[in-house]
Formats: C-alpha cells, structure tokens, sequence
C-alpha cells in the first residue's frame, strides 16, 4: 500500500496541473483525476533553494517490490534507496529500527532526503533515545540529533539531514518546493509513469537548463530508460534531436528501439526513449552504464 505518498503538503501544485492541463497535458495521481503525480509529490518534499548545487533522486521503493514479487532482480542495481542515511557508515539505521522495507518512496537532495512510508515511531524514537540523540525543538516540530546527523519521525513519514545538513532543504515552505518550479512540472509530464529519477542539477544559463534520467517498467521483464531535457530555445532542441539521433545511429545496435521526440510548447526540450535490451541482467543502464546519450547532451 502506498499510504502516505498520494499526500501532497505544498498548496498549489494541483492548480499549475489543471491549468498546464488545458495546454499540454499533466500527469495525474493514482485517481487518474488532477491531483500531483507520485514524482511531483515527492519533489513537493525539496525545497528550490535547497536542490541548487546537489543531485535530487527519486525512487519509488513500494513500486519496485510490486515488480519484484515474482522473484526479478533486474532491479537490484536501481530499485534501492540508495541514500547516506542507509549506506552511511556513521548511522546504523537497521540498529535504530529502520529498515528499507518500511520505505515506500524516497526522494533525496544530495544529504537530505525525505521518506514517506509506514514507521515504527514509537520504537525508533526511543533507539535514538538510547543511542544518544538529543531530543529538541526546530520549527515547532521534535527533532533528533547526534554528530551532524537530524532526523524528525513520524507514523508514515520520516526526514533526515546528514553531514550537519538540517531539514530546511527537505520541509520547504509553503510554494516553494521543486513541485512549484515550472520546469520540474514540464520534466514531470515528458518523463511519464517512472518509478525511479535522478535529476541533473538546474542550469538556467545552460543551453540544457534541465535534464532528469528516468526508468519505466511496463512489468519485471519489460523495462526502458527514458531521458528528458529542458533546452534554452527550439533551436537547441532542434539540434539536441539531431545530437541523440546521431548517437544513436553511431553507436548501433546499442540502442536500437530508441525513439527521439522534440518537445514543443512553452518548455522546448527532446525526449529520448530507450528500451533496456532482452539480454540486460539489470534495468537502468541508461543510468548505470550506456550513459553516451547525456554525454552527447553535455556539450550543447
């Protein structure tokens, strides 16, 4: 059950998606009515100022599980939270009664991040007691601390800063999270039904303003990358096609199947599919390995 992540605290969001509906379409909740799409309520969790300069990561962890329930490890490489808190050596989250399993999306912005999910809060809280976290007050809400790592637990969400990082980046303000950017809401609509992103870092004085690699599942066994990139003009994407074409067509059959589309509108951009092939072990090597397609982005 996904619980907590239809939930969506940044007001606003559901108005920018109706009225970018009327143009260009906009991703939709479960519900296949107006309300933000999984990826935008995740990103609704970072905060604008706090994604500059850091690399933002999505994962729909509840997801992957569905996808793996017949025994599939194609998503071993991808389909984990991969966050400091989890892989850090200085917290040891399975000794304060975390586990991976509890997670059902996890979004991160570099060393902060946000899960929403379903905890144990009562039983961590009192490990983070006992483990010497200091219990205190920031922004009306109880936090823990201990060695440059905060944490704030809740029943079906949980938000953590590591390496001295506090939450700020990851309990935005009221229209002033990533789900209130135009540009991360046009990313959102290319992108489509992704169960995982990771998003480059936003560049509005870059021929590439903005770019995300993200990984799409149809089943376990019929898995593709999809890239989109958000460009300075028509021009520039005009020449980004021609640029992944050209890549594309060089570099056969590598990524035979793959689909280029111009994006048009009030966000120019291209769109780049690529099916993950038969004999793949692993989904999402346009991530992990067959990265030629954003190199040829790169350099615009």
């Amino acid at each position: 059950m996904r619980r907590a992540r239809e939930r969506f605290r940044t007001g606003g969001i559901a108005l920018a998606c109706l009225l970018s509906a009327l143009t260009t379409g906009c991703s939709s909740g479960s519900g296949g009515d107006d309300s933000p799409s999984p990826l935008m309520s995740a990103v609704g969790h970072i905060s604008v100022a706090g994604a500059t300069g850091a690399q933002v990561s999505y994962l729909d962890a509840d997801r992957v599980r569905s996808l793996e329930k017949g025994g599939s490890e194609r998503f071993r490489t991808i389909g984990r939270p991969g966050n400091p808190l989890l892989s850090g050596y200085r917290f040891n989250a399975h000794a304060y009664g975390l586990d991976p399993a509890m997670i059902d999306t996890d979004v991160t912005n570099g060393y902060a991040g946000h899960w929403d999910g379903s905890f144990d809060a009562d039983r961590i809280t009192a490990k983070l007691k006992a483990g010497g976290f200091a219990r205190s007050t920031w922004h009306g809400e109880t936090i823990w601390k201990k060695e440059g790592i905060t944490l704030r637990v809740g029943q079906d969400e949980l938000s953590f800063g590591f390496a001295g990082k506090d939450l700020s980046s990851v309990r935005p303000a009221k229209g002033k999270s990533l789900a209130d950017d135009p540009d991360y809401q046009a990313l959102d609509r290319c992108l489509g039904d992704v169960y995982r992103v990771d998003f480059g870092g936003k560049n509005a004085k870059s021929a590439v303003r903005l770019s995300a690699t993200g990984q799409l599942a149809k089943s376990a066994k019929q898995t593709s990358g999809v890239i989109c990139a958000l460009t300075d003009g028509k021009r520039t994407a005009e020449r980004a096609a021609d640029r992944l074409k050209s890549v594309i067509e060089q570099r056969a059959p590598r990524f035979d199947g793959a689909k280029v589309t111009v994006l048009t509108g009030d966000s120019p951009g291209v769109k780049v599919t690529v099916p993950d092939r038969p004999e793949d072990k692993r989904a999402g090597r346009l991530l992990t390995s067959n990265i030629d397609l954003q190199l040829a982005l790169s350099d615009l």
